[in-house]
C-alpha cells in the first residue's frame, strides 16, 4: 500500500472532520495543480479566458470540494494506485466541463474570433506588401491557421495578451512565469507567427 495514499485518506479525513488547518494544507498541495487543470481543460475546448476567469473556476472546484460537509472530497479512496493529485486533476476538469455546458459555451466561439492584424504590427513590419495583396479573410484565415502551428504555450499567450486584451505583466502572472520569460515567450510567439506567415505568402 502507498503510504503517500494514506497520507493524501489522512488528511481527507482532517478536511472532513472540520479541521480548518488541514483544508488549508489541502487547498496550498492542490492549488497549481487546479490551476494548471483548469487552464488545460479550457485550452482543450478553445475555450478564451482571462486570468480572472482562472481564478473564478480555482475557487469553485474548492467550493464544490468542501461544500455539504466534503461530500465531493470524502470520494477519492486512493483505489487502483490513484493517487490524489490525479483524481484532482479528474475533477478539476469535470467541473470545467460542467461549468462550460451550464454556460452554453464551446470551442465554436473561440475559432469564430479573430486577432485584429492591427494588434500585431510585428508581422507586417518590412513585409507590407504580402498583406495589401490578400483580402482581409484571408490574411484572417492566415493568422488562424499559424495558430495552430504554435506550441500551446505560445497560443495561450497569444489568447491572452491580444484576444483577451491582458497587459503582458498580468499574462506572466496568469501563466506562472517571470516577466522576463514572457517577453520572451511574445517575442519568440510572434516570429514563430509570423515565420509561418511568410512562408505560404511568399
Amino acid at each position: 500500500m502507498n503510504p503517500y495514499h494514506d497520507e493524501d485518506r489522512q488528511l481527507i479525513s482532517r478536511c472532513i472532520s472540520g479541521d480548518r488547518k488541514a483544508s488549508e494544507t489541502l487547498v496550498r498541495q492542490l492549488s497549481d495543480i487546479v490551476y494548471q487543470s483548469v487552464q488545460g481543460a479550457l485550452l482543450a475546448r478553445h475555450v478564451p479566458y482571462n486570468s480572472q476567469d482562472l481564478e473564478d473556476l480555482h475557487n469553485t472546484v474548492f467550493m464544490q470540494l468542501f461544500e455539504e460537509g466534503c461530500k465531493k472530497l470524502s470520494q477519492y479512496h486512493g483505489r487502483n494506485g490513484c493517487s490524489l493529485v490525479s483524481w484532482i486533476k479528474l475533477v478539476t476538469v469535470r467541473i470545467v466541463l460542467n461549468h462550460l455546458r451550464k454556460k452554453g459555451m464551446d470551442a465554436i466561439g473561440w475559432r469564430n474570433r479573430r486577432i485584429p492584424l492591427e494588434d500585431l504590427p510585428e508581422l507586417s513590419s518590412g513585409d507590407s506588401e504580402h498583406w495589401t495583396s490578400m483580402e482581409k479573410a484571408e490574411r484572417e484565415r492566415l493568422l488562424q491557421d499559424g495558430l495552430q502551428n504554435l506550441s500551446p504555450r505560445d497560443r495561450l499567450f497569444i489568447k491572452l495578451h491580444f484576444e483577451n486584451g491582458l497587459p503582458v505583466e498580468k499574462v506572466a502572472t496568469a501563466m506562472q512565469i517571470s516577466v522576463q520569460n514572457i517577453y520572451m515567450v511574445k517575442h519568440r510567439a510572434i516570429k514563430r507567427l509570423k515565420s509561418y506567415v511568410m512562408s505560404v505568402t511568399e
